[in-house]
């Protein structure tokens, strides 16, 4: 038994077991300093998890609907079709269907993926979580998997929904690609992705809509039914397509009557929805700078030109005999390209430098063409190669500036010869996995398309030569012009144009 000192009162033997009240209160608070910066730490936490989703809201006020997209009738019906047994499943499932659990979109850059996506927000009366497929990638090793499975745990909560994910194959890339560190977190984002889609267990009411301009290098497990119902291709509008969307885009920008949008679709195969809007907002740019009142068919003119082959460049000052070889060139393309019976109409040529080229010749389609012959492709062979083969007829020599001609030359020649079979080896191909391509055949192939490319040469130096009067005169036109379109450009080859055009000069 403890033995009290001399002088200490009695009753204090417990004295040593109570904590002093301001121990107490200096430990608490710590505890709640300590739970403080816990519960700030899990909300900056929580909030670092879901700060790649983006939940939009129905009727944003900049909300686009379906009727501010045209062009792509089919795929704005699939996604309405969704969004509608979304809201009213019990209508849509009385024959025992259900949404699909995802939608794909694909298609070339630029022709209205992501525009589709912002209208099914604004048009589904369901929850819209949007996401990046990039954002799942950091340099943390299962982070990408953390919020795959936060994605869906926030989606659970407000479903039925739709969850967006843009540029899907930065996420679902073929499994397997390489043995280190980054594939093999990438591959556990992926398989988490999987799982949650349609795993063991199903996530209903959720449907997800997947965006890419590279379906090729998706996963096949991501791609079957079950996980992406649905494979929708969003590809370049026909004529009709573009005049729907020239409409679209002209509500915007003070148009004048006399502009034909039927015509200027005809005018612009190839191109995409962005690249309509982009060339109907130059024009209105360049209106604006003359000081015009409305936007005409020149301005549309002038701003198709620089989206197909780049702004004018005036500040460059071309040496006469380099304007002079730049018009032979571009002479022997329009000589080969009239002469052609299968070919595109020739529209416009022009030897003002633009972009990286010295001149331009544009061959305007009257037609989409969705199926390619052989006579046509030839065609297009022997016009490519119709400016070097003005260069040896005319100049005696070459020239660097038939360097992209080759390239696009030779490069349709192999797809000719070894993907489309047209060619006396009949029909072969390559192969797409590099181990099982066979030299040998590599090797026909080569000399086969070296072969057609000799040839269409051999034809544009015939022609070239045949109409040499004609591109005499049509450099003559250049070199004073600088640029000529379809009835300026055709004058000079007809029969009789050197005659009128003495005439001209005497009477002058």
């Amino acid at each position: 038994m403890r033995k009290r000192k001399s002088g200490q009162p009695a009753g204090t033997d417990l004295d040593w077991f109570v904590i002093p009240i301001e121990k107490i209160r200096q430990w608490a608070l710590v505890i709640v300093l300590v739970l403080i910066a816990g519960g700030v730490g899990y909300f900056v936490y929580r909030r670092k998890r879901l700060s790649h989703v983006r939940q939009v809201h129905h009727e944003p006020p900049s909300a686009v609907s379906f009727a501010d997209v045209a062009g792509v009738d089919e795929a704005k019906d699939a996604l309405r079709e969704t969004t509608e047994f979304l809201r009213d499943p019990a209508a849509f499932g009385r024959l025992g269907g259900r949404a699909p659990r995802g939608i794909l979109l694909s298609g070339a850059p630029g022709t209205g993926k992501t525009l589709l996506a912002r209208a099914t927000a604004s048009e589904a009366q369901v929850p819209f979580l949007a996401v990046g497929g990039a954002s799942f990638q950091e340099m943390f090793a299962g982070v990408g998997a953390s919020r795959v499975r936060s994605l869906f745990a926030e989606a659970r909560k407000v479903a039925p929904c739709i969850v967006f994910i843009d540029e899907i194959d930065a996420l679902g890339k073929r499994r397997g690609r390489s043995d280190d560190s980054a594939s093999a977190d990438a591959d556990q984002t992926l398989n988490q992705l999987l799982i949650e889609m349609d795993g063991f267990d199903q996530t209903a009411g959720i449907v997800v809509l997947g965006s890419t301009n590279r379906p090729d290098v998706l996963d096949p497990a991501l791609l079957r039914p079950g996980r992406f119902d649905r494979h929708i291709h969003v590809s370049h509008p026909d004529a009709r397509g573009r005049e729907q969307i020239l409409g679209v885009h002209a509500k915007k920008v003070v148009l004048s009557p006399l502009v034909d949008l039927a015509a200027v679709a005809r005018t612009t195969p190839g191109y995409t929805g962005a690249d309509l809007a982009r060339m109907l907002n130059e024009a209105a740019i360049l209106a604006t700078r003359e000081g015009c009142d409305a936007v005409e068919t020149m301005h549309i003119e002038k701003a198709r030109d620089k989206v197909m082959m780049g702004d004018e460049r005036r500040s460059l000052v071309m040496h006469a005999d380099e304007r002079y070889a730049t018009a032979v060139h571009e002479a022997g393309h329009v000589a080969v390209g009239l002469a052609s019976d299968h070919g595109d109409p020739i529209h416009k040529v022009s030897i003002l430098p633009r972009g990286r080229a010295l001149g331009v010749t544009q061959a305007v389609p009257e037609r989409d063409r969705l199926m390619y012959r052989r006579e046509y492709l030839e065609d297009r062979i022997a016009m490519l190669l119709g400016g070097r083969a003005a260069e040896q007829v005319l100049l005696g020599t070459m020239t660097a500036g038939a360097a992209d001609d080759i390239e696009k030359a030779v490069s349709l020649a192999r797809k000719m010869v070894g993907e489309m079979g047209m060619s006396d080896l009949g029909p072969v191909h390559a192969g797409d996995d590099p181990e099982l391509r066979s030299q040998a055949t590599l090797d026909r192939i080569e000399r086969a398309a070296s072969r057609l490319v000799r040839q269409q040469l051999e034809r544009a130096c015939a022609i070239v030569t045949e109409r040499r009067p004609g591109i005499e005169r049509l450099v003559e036109q250049l070199l004073a012009h600088d640029t000529l379109v379809g009835p300026e450009i055709r004058r000079c080859f007809e029969p009789g144009a050197g005659q009128e055009a003495a005439r001209e000069q005497t009477a002058g």
